[in-house]
């Protein structure tokens, strides 16, 4: 079968999920296209959206958290005669020559736009493929009404009624998790992986990240962290695309031995396999890495939304612990560095949560 994957560049996180579901459906013989959905509007407008959304994102995390919020208090926002589906109706025709002309048998979207397009398609005039929307945080955002595609893929059954409540029709509701790439299925030893990133085996090792966009508090909590952590201890920053938050920690901490200030990071699974505790926002993807590595989690609450959803989830389960400020962050994080009872029921919660193997499901489902 030929599918295509729908995703946007917002943010790493969808087009993580895309790469992994292209991954899994190549491993069982099928073939997979991965397309910018908002390219079908124009470039000019997915370039706006992702440069928008993450200017937003790192410098505005606050008004972005309150944007989310409007959308959750007001549905309308995403109503047929809105703004934001004119905008997503005017790409559905070159969608739907796309599909139409590529020959797929199935379309998956990891983002809720090519999902809303998707859905405006099939209702005007249905193609005959197999249509699916994957979900990446552990709750329903505000447009899921205007979603109405063949399989709706959840992260977790207990949301199946959160999903219910937002429009989704149930009967499509398939909580399959969500998909992480393929190096987050094999695990290198501790020992291995600490020497792979100069880090002394014997020390315990705590890894901060920020999302692909390296938003959020991270040089006050790493500043913090790096003035209290004995000796026996190693930090490992990464800042991904964020370059001025790079260079600004190296400037401040490149004489300490135990700070590592890291940039891009290819294999964030091998640093996953090196950490004893994961600090990082709440994002849909990287949560969910760290929960297929079993990696104890403190989460920072820089944006809100959906990501203030995504800890809550995660800290009921007992899987993360947070806190409200960077002091108390970093107070935490070094804490549960040295709990060694607490890390070990954490890590046992995350097992529970049993989400290794999401790619194989959601891709068997859509391919049956």
């Amino acid at each position: 079968m030929k599918v295509l994957i729908l995703s946007c560049n917002t943010g790493g996180g969808h087009n993580a999920c895309a790469q992994a579901l292209s991954q899994q459906l190549e491993k069982m013989g099928h073939e997979s296209v991965t397309l910018d959905a908002l390219g079908y509007v124009s470039d000019r407008v997915s370039r706006l959206v992702s440069n928008w959304h993450v200017r937003f994102y790192r410098h505005f995390p606050k008004l972005y958290g309150k944007g989310y919020h409007y959308a959750e208090e007001h549905p309308a926002t995403f109503d047929e005669d809105s703004a934001a589906c004119r905008i997503l109706r005017s790409g559905c025709e070159r969608m739907r020559q796309e599909i139409e002309s590529g020959g797929y048998g199935a379309v998956i979207c990891t983002h809720l736009f090519p999902a809303m397009m998707l859905s405006f398609i099939q209702h005007a005039k249905p193609l005959a493929v197999r249509t699916c929307f994957l979900a990446t945080d552990y709750t329903a955002s505000p447009s899921c009404n205007c979603v109405n595609l063949d399989v709706c893929v959840i992260p977790d059954a207990s949301l199946t009624e959160e999903f219910v409540r937002a429009g989704i029709d149930r009967a499509s509701i398939a909580p399959l998790g969500i998909p992480v790439r393929a190096m987050f299925a094999s695990r290198t030893d501790a020992v291995q992986a600490k020497r792979a990133f100069q880090i002394d085996p014997a020390h315990r090792h705590l890894v901060i990240m920020s999302g692909s966009m390296g938003c959020g508090p991270i040089g006050e909590v790493v500043a913090r962290i790096a003035k209290s952590m004995p000796d026996s201890c190693e930090l490992s920053v990464v800042c991904s695309s964020n370059k001025k938050l790079y260079r600004k920690l190296r400037m401040r901490f490149g004489y300490k031995k135990n700070v590592h200030v890291l940039g891009f990071v290819k294999n964030i699974s091998r640093l996953l396999d090196s950490a004893d505790v994961f600090i990082t926002k709440p994002g849909g993807i990287s949560t969910t890495e760290a929960v297929v590595k079993g990696v104890p989690m403190v989460l920072i609450n820089a944006v809100g939304g959906c990501e203030t959803h995504n800890l809550e989830f995660f800290v009921s389960r007992g899987a993360a612990c947070t806190a409200d400020t960077p002091k108390e962050l970093a107070w935490q994080s070094l804490q549960l560095l040295q709990n060694g009872p607490r890390l070990a029921s954490m890590r046992r919660a995350m097992r529970e949560l049993e989400y290794a193997g999401a790619a194989e499901r959601i891709c068997a489902r859509v391919c049956e």
